[in-house]
């Protein structure tokens, strides 16, 4: 009999990993998620995936369905056009508070993974790709001033990590946000406070319709994954 080899996790970065392979659709919306399957994936105990699962619940990627386990969160289109929409509120709020804490050598450092960017949507993986992209928004409302609100951003994104909103549907799709990144770098230098916050509420709106554009129902696969695992967790 062999044994599967563990790994003691911080429950936060354990979430993430898991979060992120939500993100990059191994998990789809509304598929029920297997602890042990997760335990074989992530290389991790039993009591570590228990507890990145209750953190995934709280940050709503995922949900709890008493007495059957979890599953990734299914968001609904009036739910996805309230996310964005708060967004758009959040993000370009933070715009005055960018402007005021942003240096010359953070602009360096956001042009510098702009253009990390362009070449992993050249030659990158998604994995790569994501994480470049993820980079570069966290720097840039890093500098805005206020943590409360830099964290209230990142959980309403992280909230729609279980669905395709989240995810680069079509090549066209990484080119346009490659675009918007570059355009983002020249209104900080040029200190257009105006011109930032129309890129930003651009950036989330295209980034859906896009998603929308390329949307495939989910709902019959989920339903037939799930009872496969409704009494697993």
């Amino acid at each position: 009999m062999t044994t599967r080899p563990t790994r003691q996790k911080e429950k936060r970065a354990l979430a993430s990993e898991i979060a992120q392979a939500i993100h990059m659709r191994a998990y789809r919306p509304g598929e029920w998620l297997r602890q042990i399957d997760l335990e074989e994936a992530f290389k991790a105990t039993r009591f570590d995936v228990r507890s990145a699962l209750d953190e995934l619940a709280v940050r709503k990627t995922i949900e709890h369905v008493p007495n059957r386990g979890y599953r990734v969160a299914e968001i609904d289109l009036k739910t996805q056009r309230a996310i964005r929409d708060t967004r758009i509120i959040l993000e370009t709020a933070a715009v005055p508070g960018i402007m005021a804490g942003i240096d010359a050598a953070t602009i360096a450092r956001l042009s510098e993974l702009a253009d990390r960017f362009s070449q992993a949507v050249l030659s990158g993986t998604r994995i790569e790709q994501s994480e470049i992209n993820s980079a570069f928004h966290h720097l840039m409302y890093a500098v805005c001033g206020n943590p409360v609100l830099e964290e209230t951003i990142w959980g309403l994104r992280d909230r729609s990590r279980g669905s395709s909103v989240t995810v680069w549907s079509s090549h066209q799709a990484l080119l346009n946000s490659d675009r918007d990144h570059h355009a983002m770098v020249e209104a900080l230098r040029a200190g257009d406070a105006t011109r930032l916050a129309e890129l930003i509420a651009h950036h989330i709106v295209k980034d859906m319709i896009e998603a929308q554009a390329h949307a495939q129902p989910s709902t019959e696969t989920s339903q037939s994954r799930g009872s496969e695992v409704r009494d697993e967790v």
